[in-house]
């Protein structure tokens, strides 16, 4: 795609969400490649490189917690979760995480809903965002949901049971074969009901259940704007598309954004 192609799709992916009631952001692990975290798939993703994992990860946690604990002291994890916990120590929000909290300060964007766990979002100030697939920063009673924040990103010790209902307590990021923690979803599904547009960002759209959301939204008569390096599942019922890295695209898009209106905010 040339300079002049992505430049046209930027004024018309501003126009088309600045002409919006309410915007939703969906972002996926590639708004978090230029902040040092490799993504899960393509050339450099962690699967293509240590393999795809196994799918009974939550079942082997049911099975026997303190054995899993035992596993997470011991550092005995799969070498793709190594790798993604050292890139995710020291990473920082890009101008693209950025960017996001400036279209959320200025009204642009409602909403964020993340399948990323590294909370970068958070760190970079987005106030009003659901972590469907859970955040490195907390545990979660599997039980009753129940959330504290996590000590160390590496474990130093199993965590207690949960101290309202006595139930099993990991990670909260969501492990292969767990559900979506039923309120988080419903709060993500709550965001994409009410979502006249959708900006999907750095997401492969093929991971259900988030991977299935811009598809509900576009359902229900919202339009789909993409910000993605390549080609997915989803580009061909995307509005707009534009090729080009998040931590590119997304300030462009601010600054055609701020461009149409500059007085916007919804203060």
């Amino acid at each position: 795609m040339t300079q002049a192609e992505i430049s046209a799709d930027l004024v018309a992916a501003a126009r088309l969400i600045s002409s919006s009631e309410y915007v939703v952001a969906m972002t996926g692990a590639g708004v978090s490649v230029e902040s040092g975290i490799p993504p899960f798939r393509g050339s450099e993703g962690l699967w293509t490189k240590h393999g795809t994992p196994s799918g009974n990860g939550y079942q082997s946690f049911l099975e026997d917690p303190d054995r899993w604990w035992k596993r997470e002291m011991e550092r005995t994890v799969e070498p793709w979760v190594a790798e993604l916990r050292q890139s995710v120590r020291n990473a920082k929000p890009n101008p693209g995480h950025i960017a996001l909290v400036e279209m959320e300060h200025a009204g642009f964007v409602r909403s964020l809903i993340t399948q990323n766990i590294d909370g970068l979002h958070s760190d970079a100030g987005t106030q009003n965002v659901v972590e469907i697939h859970g955040s490195r920063r907390f545990l979660r009673c599997v039980e009753c949901e129940n959330r504290t924040p996590r000590p160390d990103l590496f474990a130093r010790r199993p965590a207690p049971p949960c101290e309202l209902c006595g139930g099993p307590v990991k990670y909260d990021s969501v492990l292969f074969g767990e559900p979506i923690p039923p309120k988080v979803l419903a709060n993500a599904r709550a965001e994409t009901d009410k979502a006249d547009c959708v900006l999907v960002v750095g997401s492969s759209s093929t991971v259900r259940p988030a991977g299935g959301l811009p598809r509900i939204a576009r359902a229900n008569g919202a339009k789909l704007v993409e910000i993605n390096t390549s080609e997915t599942r989803l580009s061909s019922d995307c509005d707009v598309v534009i090729r080009a890295p998040a931590g590119t695209a997304l300030p462009a898009l601010l600054s055609q954004l701020m461009d149409h209106h500059p007085n916007s905010n919804p203060d």
